[in-house]
């Protein structure tokens, strides 16, 4: 806005001694109460006091010399949060540690609502209590319950340490994005030693970016990172946790290249949970430190979702279960998907005697699709099919070797199966069930799209609706950046430049479906425009 901002500059000694300590407490909040909107606050090299939150306002700038230079205490005898960020815009955050002491006064590290664009980074939020409110967190932005009204949106944490969270509390968590607080980020924080877990958002926080983040010692259920109710359109990529990755009731979500694993010996439940319809899940490990590798269930829509490339590894229990409940489980495609290794010897597995089994159902489950999906080395079943309503399952080129028990168990009761050039093999039982064709062929996937698009311009891809078998219902896209899409013909911008996989999954009206792939080069923003446009080889 060509506004130059003014600069208040706070010194203030290295000593612990008390009268240091009121030194600096008085320096700093007389500063915070002479301070206006639009100022620098520079905190120099030192450690500080604080009696009360410090309170920003709108366009403020609050700075210090570094993480491990610059030092905040609590020393307030009443509850509240470290530094409050309620109705403010435009606010940067940054170089500076807020160490709670284990303060039970400390009820969160950062707080705020009503605001945004508020960008904070490069902190040290650390041990915190747990006391009698919720939380504590070391940085909380949250609406109003439970209207969703007065969120914080459009803002960003980025490269922040948040450690020591109240390992006792139920809800002692690193960042929550909760209660309408939308368009937000989180990048490449770290967040370890934990009552709950990473990250998370709740209660229609939609279009969060949680990206690049490291999560370790999470307690309780091990809640890595979780989006629940309503946060649609949220994308999850490139995050190394420890335990369970959970899309809770969220629609139009991206989870890729994640990392779940914890090899110490501490077992939760889940790898990644999708409950949500229109969702991708493409090149995620989990190995190691979950009872279930994948978990689709509850009451929720669950329709519609593509699982691409994954590896699942070394669970206890499962290595997925998809458990349709009332709503059902329909129209889920696989694509070199990997799920091997499951125990039934190893660790406490829910339930013992049921343990080991590569992929399982557990009802109301149809209209799936298996491509070059692999299933080997469990010590139970491969595949296991329990409970009613299991139909219309496609498998295309899939392995299923060497595993303990029989290939495959159940499903007793179906309308249409197919087995296309799959490998069984070395299981303690090859059979499988017999095929029962489907109404009609499988439809066949294509689209079209340039060769080369440029970072920041809008790239239009075009479906072509044909099908051996009646017309194209529905579609999924994944571009392979941002969330997926499901119009027949959609329209994308990519920001970075970068190769990118695009993958299209159509449906038929028979609810059969076919993948197609194209890999697309971004090029940066001045770069020529190639021409020509290019369709997909793979056609299934």
């Amino acid at each position: 806005m060509g506004i130059v901002a003014a600069v208040l500059c706070v010194s203030c000694a290295l000593h612990r001694s008390a009268a240091a300590v009121l030194s600096n407490s008085d320096a700093l909040e007389h500063a915070l109460s002479q301070a206006q909107a639009g100022q620098t606050l520079e905190l120099s090299p030192g450690v500080f006091a604080i009696t009360g939150p410090i309170k920003l306002r709108s366009g403020m700038r609050l700075v210090g010399a570094g993480q491990d230079k610059t030092i905040i205490h609590y020393a307030g005898a009443r509850p509240g949060v470290m530094v409050s960020l309620q109705g403010c815009e435009d606010i940067e955050v940054a170089r500076l540690t807020l160490d709670a002491e284990n303060n039970l006064n400390v009820q969160q590290g950062i707080a705020g609502g009503n605001a945004r664009r508020l960008r904070l980074h490069h902190l040290t939020i650390c041990n915190l209590a747990k006391g009698a409110g919720f939380g504590p967190h070391g940085i909380l932005f949250s609406g109003v319950n439970p209207t969703r009204a007065q969120g914080v949106s459009d803002s960003e944490v980025s490269d922040c340490l948040i450690e020591n969270v109240a390992p006792d509390a139920a809800f002692g968590c690193g960042i929550r994005f909760s209660w309408g607080s939308s368009r937000n980020r989180a990048l490449r924080n770290t967040v370890r030693g934990t009552g709950r877990g990473g990250i998370f958002g709740d209660n229609g926080s939609t279009d969060l970016l949680i990206r690049s983040n490291t999560v370790s010692g999470s307690g309780g259920e091990g809640l890595g990172i979780e989006v629940w109710e309503g946060c649609d359109r949220a994308v999850i990529e490139d995050n190394r946790i420890d335990h369970w990755l959970s899309i809770g009731g969220a629609d139009y979500c991206a989870v890729r290249r994640n990392v779940i694993s914890d090899h110490s010996g501490v077992v939760k439940f889940i790898g990644i949970e999708g409950i949500g319809a229109h969702c991708v899940y493409t090149d995620n490990l989990v190995d190691d430190g979950q009872q279930i590798g994948f978990s689709v269930s509850n009451i929720n829509r669950k329709d519609y979702a593509y699982w691409g490339y994954n590896t699942v590894l070394n669970c206890i229990q499962w290595g997925a279960q998809f458990q349709g409940e009332t709503s059902g489980i329909a129209f889920h495609y696989f694509y070199r998907c990997k799920f091997n290794h499951t125990s039934s010897h190893r660790g406490k597995p829910i339930y013992p005697r049921d343990a080991g089994h590569g992929f399982r159902t557990n009802g109301n489950v149809h209209d799936c699709a298996f491509e070059e999906c692999e299933f080997s080395d469990n010590d139970g079943y491969g595949l296991q099919f329990g409970g009613f309503g299991l139909n219309a399952f496609n498998f295309l080129r899939c392995a299923i070797r060497a595993n303990q028990g029989p290939a495959l168990a159940g499903l007793q009761d179906y309308r249409a199966l197919e087995w296309t050039d799959c490998s069984v093999s070395g299981n303690a039982g090859d059979e499988l069930r017999p095929q029962k064709p489907f109404s009609g062929p499988a439809p066949a996937a294509s689209f079209q799209t340039p060769a080369t698009v440029r970072a920041g311009e809008t790239v239009h891809f075009m479906c072509n609706r044909r099908s051996t078998a009646g017309r194209i219902a529905a579609v999924l896209w994944d571009f392979n950046d941002g969330a997926p899409e499901s119009e027949v013909n959609p329209a994308h911008v990519y920001s970075c430049p970068g190769q990118y996989r695009v993958t299209l999954i159509a449906w038929d009206e028979s609810g059969r479906a076919a993948r197609a792939e194209h890999h697309l080069e971004v090029t940066p923003p001045g770069a020529p425009k190639a021409g020509g446009a290019s369709a997909d080889s793979k056609e299934n």
